[in-house]
């Protein structure tokens, strides 16, 4: 059974907030999925059946975020409804909705009546802007809210308008997200007997996509380079005639390259060239050469730009002839950052899913399966997604239950600490999805001991943006960004002492996570089997791009190339055009919401039962899950996805528009024949066009998108984004990271938050997207300068005297 098995689930969400519900029966929990007479909205989107018709079962969107649920029909809107509502919530330990803010309030069933039957109830609201605000009823859809948080502006190519993915992403940031957070919740309920109001922002969400991007107008006061106003500047090269593109052209397809990055980027290059040589494609005096630091030696001199230039075509043109799947392979055994741009197609013959069992059949179809693997509670997903009112007549048996799997706190009321008050946290991960998730227990009150090396210092804290653009390993932004509310020790592994003191860590904790490729904490003698030996209750998560096991276990890389082995570059791009993908390290910002949710789901299974376990989160199986609909549409209907630029199945027009001013932009989405008319009015257009009902508009998509680039090109974009959101059209500004900082709704939620760090200063940090009504809770402090809490650490914490804590700093063990 899964962590959450005993947890009751009332999901009540459209579209925006579908994910929640299944992450949690993934999860184990009950999910009663209440349904108005119409049916779910999820169940009229894209894409469906072929060959059916487009009934109310033949979504494959709703069979995606619907899977584990339980259907029940009720309709809300009449007081019998509402009753049934309010006794199956007497009962329940959650409730999840996406209304329209104050919707649930005007039916008296909001927050106040529903917790005032029930205060165990956790109520989690997701919305496009959250529940109050200047823009809290303000229309959207995924691709303006995607906008409003920044992340729209960051991808696409120069010389054409920004572009979104190819599967709208903000729902499944925030259904995640929500998920994650109901999670906590429910762990801060074990300490007050109380449950709260979770309000979830999505556009907060998006914000937190944005990789290092926000970093860069507090550090440097500008935008970082390639975006918003720079991003049709030509590329920089590094000597005229070289230019190191990251998506190359091979034999069936795409990879992604890493070349650029010191040390993995010199052994790529250095791989490839020897690999081109010995199949003849390379010439001697090429191959004769040691491109690993390429960088330095082309800055001494050493290396000449002729023969730099003359490898990178060499190798362009190699790669150009040889299949992905070869070059993928090259990857892992050569350590290279190398990643296969796989489509759906090539998802399903991926060797290293197949070896770890990923796929899963459900009544004749293939699933994505669990998106980690929790080893004494591990999740299920063997359930299809329910047929409408599947699940009716359990309506006069779902009562109070006859034993409730939690006991919990008795209700104590008073500010809570947090939900992971008192618990202690070994953190050994390094970039992105590790420190992630372990900011995501500390920043809700726990003890987290962030352990770093200063032989080989986190990849974060060697790239910007840097205070005043001044590099160093204490001036990123970027790194304190991840690592708020953490103590920070640095250790050197691989000297024995250091180890002792780490083990002796790991005896402290209670949680250890940790990132490094599979192999090395076996190495270190401080593996989950080893060390759960004394220390039956460790919960540990590992992460790795490709996950504990199977044939590339070893890969490397970051997420770039986990967007790329997931599927999701694949669909992001113009029609015409090779795919661009998605801006940044895409999958470290979908891991790690899966990662909070499984660790947070498995800490409140210790609590109950005494139990660790270990989790095994793959960052790309976490990424699959965001492009289930699209991998479903090709394991039923053999349809492979491809980039599909502005284009959308959900509304029409749908684009993004420039408007007055350099390089801005409005993005303009509209899903129904009201929000047309909307817009015919906003723009005074006259006439027949009036009545175009959907399908007319999407035969006619070129010449309203036409109409539309003249009606926007000489207005400014918020204006004219504030005046059609008036008119009830989803439309927003496409945010650049500066305007972020002026962003009335982000401020009204109070997003970003001031911290002081030591080196860098007094400056703005991202907060939480999500509010808890009953906790003031996010980022407590900075993260933390290389090795800041040494003493501390090791002296209050792990009880070393002054002497020992000297002798080893004296021996290079401390760092």
């Amino acid at each position: 059974m899964g962590p959450l098995e005993g947890v009751r689930v009332l999901d009540l969400a459209t579209a925006r907030g579908e994910l929640a519900g299944r992450v949690l029966a993934d999860l184990g929990a009950e999910v009663i999925k209440i349904e108005p007479p119409e049916g779910a909205e999820a169940r009229r989107l894209p894409p469906f059946v072929d060959g059916r018709d487009r009934d109310l079962e033949s979504s494959l969107f709703w069979a995606a975020v619907a899977r584990g649920k339980q259907s029940v029909t009720l309709d809300l809107a009449t007081s019998e409804g509402a009753e049934q509502l309010r006794r199956l919530a007497r009962d329940a330990d959650v409730l999840i909705e996406s209304f329209t803010p104050g919707t649930l309030d005007e039916l008296g069933l909001g927050y106040g009546e529903l917790s005032s039957r029930n205060p165990r109830l956790v109520v989690t609201s997701i919305t496009p802007y959250g529940q109050d605000g200047p823009l809290a009823r303000a229309p959207a859809a995924d691709l303006t809210i995607e906008a409003a948080g920044g992340l729209l502006g960051l991808q696409g190519d120069g010389d054409r308008p920004p572009i979104p993915m190819g599967l709208p992403q903000a729902s499944f940031h925030a259904g995640a997200q929500a998920a994650a957070d109901i999670i906590i919740a429910l762990n801060e309920r074990e300490l007050s007997g109380l449950g709260q109001h979770l309000d979830v922002s999505m556009q907060a969400c998006v914000v937190w996509v944005l990789m290092n991007a926000t970093g860069f107008p507090p550090m440097v006061g500008r935008n970082p380079p390639g975006t918003s106003e720079y991003r049709n500047d030509p590329p920089n090269e590094l000597v005229p005639g070289l230019r190191l593109p990251r998506m190359w052209a091979c034999a069936d397809g795409h990879v992604v390259l890493g070349l650029y990055l010191p040390g993995t980027g010199g052994r790529t290059l250095q791989s490839l060239v020897q690999w081109g040589h010995e199949e003849g494609a390379v010439p001697d005096h090429i191959a004769a050469i040691d491109f690993i630091p390429w960088r330095d030696d082309l800055a001494s001199g050493k290396l000449s730009a002729e023969d730099l230039i003359a490898a990178i075509r060499a190798v362009q043109d190699f790669v150009a002839v040889t299949p992905k799947a070869a070059l993928q392979r090259c990857a892992v055994e050569t350590k290279s950052l190398i990643a296969a741009v796989n489509t759906t197609a090539d998802l399903l013959g991926d060797r290293q899913l197949h070896a770890r069992e990923f796929w899963t059949e459900i009544d004749g179809r293939t699933y994505p399966g669990a998106f980690a693997k929790l080893s004494k509670s591990p999740i299920s997903v063997s359930q299809p997604a329910p047929r409408q009112g599947e699940h009716n007549h359990l309506l006069d048996s779902l009562g109070p239950r006859a034993k409730r799997r939690e006991a919990g706190a008795t209700p104590t009321g008073g500010t809570p600490p947090g939900a992971f008050a008192g618990l202690k946290v070994a953190d050994f991960a390094w970039v992105g999805v590790g420190p992630l998730i372990a900011k995501g227990i500390a920043d809700h009150g726990a003890t987290v001991v962030h352990v770093e090396s200063g032989t080989r210092p986190d990849v974060l804290r060697l790239i910007g943006p840097f205070k005043d653009g001044e590099a160093g390993l204490n001036r990123s932004h970027f790194q304190a960004n991840f690592n708020t509310s953490k103590l920070g020790l640095a250790l050197n592994l691989s000297k024995q002492e250091g180890r002792e003191i780490a083990r002796r860590l790991i005896d402290w904790a209670d949680v250890v996570v940790e990132s490094f490729t599979p192999g090395t904490m076996q190495r270190f003698g401080l593996d989950y089997e080893t060390l759960a030996r004394d220390h039956p209750d460790l919960v540990m998560l590992s992460t790795c791009m490709r996950g504990q096991t199977g044939p590339e276990a070893g890969y490397s890389g970051f997420g770039n190339q986990g967007a790329a082995l997931a599927g999701l570059i694949a669909i992001t791009g113009w029609p015409d055009r090779a795919p661009v993908g998605p801006w940044g390290a895409y999958t470290d910002f979908i891991a790690p919401r899966y990662g909070v949710a499984a660790l947070a789901a498995a800490i409140l299974h210790r609590k109950r039962t005494g139990e660790g376990q270990h989790i095994d989160l793959s960052q790309i199986e976490a990424g699959i899950q965001f492009g289930e609909p699209l991998v479903l549409d090709y394991t039923v209907n053999g349809r492979v996805a491809g980039p599909i630029g502005h284009d959308s199945p959900y509304g029409c027009p749908h684009g993004v528009f420039a408007t007055a001013g350099e390089e801005r932009y409005v993005a303009i989405a509209v899903q129904s024949d009201a929000q047309w008319l909307g817009l015919c009015d906003a723009l005074d257009w006259r006439g027949e066009a009036r009545e175009w009902s959907q399908g007319e508009r999407e035969a006619r998509r070129a010449e309203i998108h036409e109409r539309l680039k003249k009606a926007c090109a000489a207005q400014d974009c918020f204006v004219l984004g504030e005046g059609l959101r008036d008119a009830g059209v989803p439309a927003h500004a496409v945010a650049r990271p500066t305007d972020l900082y002026d962003d009335p709704q982000l401020a009204h939620r109070e997003f970003f938050v001031t911290l002081e760090h030591g080196t860098i200063g007094a400056s703005p940090f991202d907060g939480l997207a999500t509010r808890f009504s009953r906790a003031k809770v996010g980022p407590m402090s900075a993260g933390p300068r290389l090795g800041e809490h040494a003493e501390q650490v090791l002296g209050d914490i792990l009880g070393f005297s002054d002497a020992e804590i000297e002798t080893y700093r004296a021996a290079g063990v401390l760092e």
